[in-house]
């Protein structure tokens, strides 16, 4: 059976985000931020109401990119592998050189249990891959 598509508006991501036990703080009309626990560290999360029609879930920073050319080429080697493992999530770098990992829906389409699968496939490699990727970003 089918779950009805969600209307995606800032009252039913807080809603959602409570429900899940996610602990969050609102920094402005269209994104949220929080921390969660992992068996390797405590990652910050942001959740986004992208105008452009997706929600964006994102570990950011997951980790920042080292400052050697040599260590840094290693560690996005290392994330081009994971991105084509990864289900529905994917590592990127910003515009300040941190990795970035995130999940993102089609507003349009989202449902209760993909709001949530979306979150648990954040924190699953967010903690999965820190450890590995954090060595590799060491300086």
């Amino acid at each position: 059976m089918s779950q009805a598509h969600l209307r995606i508006d800032p009252a039913t991501v807080e809603a959602l985000l409570g429900e899940g036990g996610w602990a969050f703080d609102r920094l402005t009309h269209d994104t949220w931020r929080g921390r969660f626990r992992g068996k390797a560290g405590t990652f910050p999360f942001l959740v986004r109401i992208d105008p452009e029609g997706f929600l964006t879930f994102a570990v950011v920073p997951y980790l920042h990119s080292p400052s050697e050319r040599e260590r840094a080429h290693v560690l996005y080697d290392r994330l081009l592998v994971l991105n084509h493992s990864l289900l529905m999530a994917k590592f990127s770098i910003d515009d300040d050189l941190d990795v970035v990992l995130s999940v993102e829906y089609p507003t349009g389409d989202l449902d209760r249990s993909e709001f949530t699968d979306a979150l648990d496939v954040l924190s699953f490699y967010a903690d999965s891959h820190y450890e590995e990727l954090m060595e590799l970003a060491r300086p």
